[in-house]
């Protein structure tokens, strides 16, 4: 079954935080007036929701826009729902695809935002897109990719997945990984340290003029736990102020824990917001006074992320 006929991707609180932090980041880089990503192409998954598009166009006002689905009925579905007239969707595999992307007239000489936010694990086909994408994207560009991070996805028993990792990582897998760093949470933390030493590592294999410089290691959780990692793949003029803007200490996609949103009815998000912001934090002593109560985790995340917590609601006509 199609993930599009699982999962709406616009209804899930963390995944929709993400979202936010990654498209106001790239806004930060946009905003660099040595960086002219003025003229960017969106490369993507919409599927049949397109979120990350309407923001892409809303946010960033990106025209020229690709989405890529395979699914026979998917495509039908995201050609119909495809949210603006420069949306071009592509029945096809992204790996097949992206050599006609590299020739493309409308985008193959500007900077691309890429990204890829698969469903499924990290895999050699996700691998090989990647690898691609680092060697062949023109300068400037910027790649995201988004990895299903359940610890069972690279195997069954902790001893094995060491072995796996080095199978899709090769040399950035350390000899001495331990079966302790691919079980739990710590594998989220894994996987995306391994996935940003191979994009660093291939960029230098491929000998692009620029740096990779890293740029997103989000882990988040929505039931499955989720990675997101990526960077700027550089020209060498825009390497040094690139580097300002993302090694700045408020830089939002490099959380130093994963984003786990905690579900709330929207009475009680209005109600913790209306206490926001607050000099001296949310204590569950001010949640407990407005009439319920919440975990000290969920509310440390909601008063980090209230800005991008979304608004969900039913209309009944």
């Amino acid at each position: 079954m199609a993930s599009f006929d699982t999962v709406n991707y616009s209804l899930r609180p963390s995944k929709t935080i993400e979202r936010q932090l990654v498209f106001e980041s790239v806004a930060r880089l946009r905003a660099c007036e040595n960086i002219d990503l003025s003229r960017q192409a969106y490369i993507g998954l919409g599927s049949v929701w397109f979120t990350d598009f309407n923001l892409a166009h809303r946010m960033l006002r990106i025209e020229d826009m690709v989405s890529i689905e395979k699914d026979d009925i998917g495509f039908k579905r995201a050609r119909f729902n495809a949210p603006f007239s420069t949306v071009r969707v592509f029945h096809d595999d992204i790996s097949t695809l992206l050599p006609s992307l590299y020739r493309d007239d409308i985008i193959r000489d500007r900077p691309w935002l890429v990204w890829l936010d698969y469903d499924s694990e990290f895999d050699e086909s996700s691998r090989s897109d990647i690898s691609s994408l680092i060697e062949k994207s023109p300068e400037n560009s910027i790649l995201i990719a988004t990895f299903n991070a359940h610890e069972r996805n690279y195997g069954g028993n902790a001893s094995d997945r060491p072995d796996r990792l080095k199978d899709l990582f090769g040399s950035s897998v350390p000899d001495d990984l331990s079966k302790k760093s691919c079980k739990g949470e710590k594998m989220q933390t894994t996987l995306a340290k391994l996935a940003l030493d191979f994009m660093t590592a291939k960029s230098i294999d491929v000998g692009r003029p620029g740096n990779f410089i890293e740029a997103f290691n989000m882990p988040y959780r929505d039931g499955s736990p989720m990675v997101t990692v990526g960077g700027f793949l550089a020209a060498e003029e825009t390497t040094e102020y690139a580097n300002v803007v993302i090694q700045n200490q408020d830089w939002p996609c490099m959380p130093n824990k994963p984003i786990v949103a905690p579900l709330l009815t929207a009475r009680e998000a209005s109600a913790l917001q209306s206490k926001l912001p607050c000099n001296t934090g949310l204590t569950r002593s001010i949640v407990q006074s407005l009439g319920f109560d919440l975990e000290e985790g969920q509310l440390e995340a909601f008063e980090k992320y209230y800005r991008h917590y979304p608004s969900f609601a039913q209309i009944l006509a």
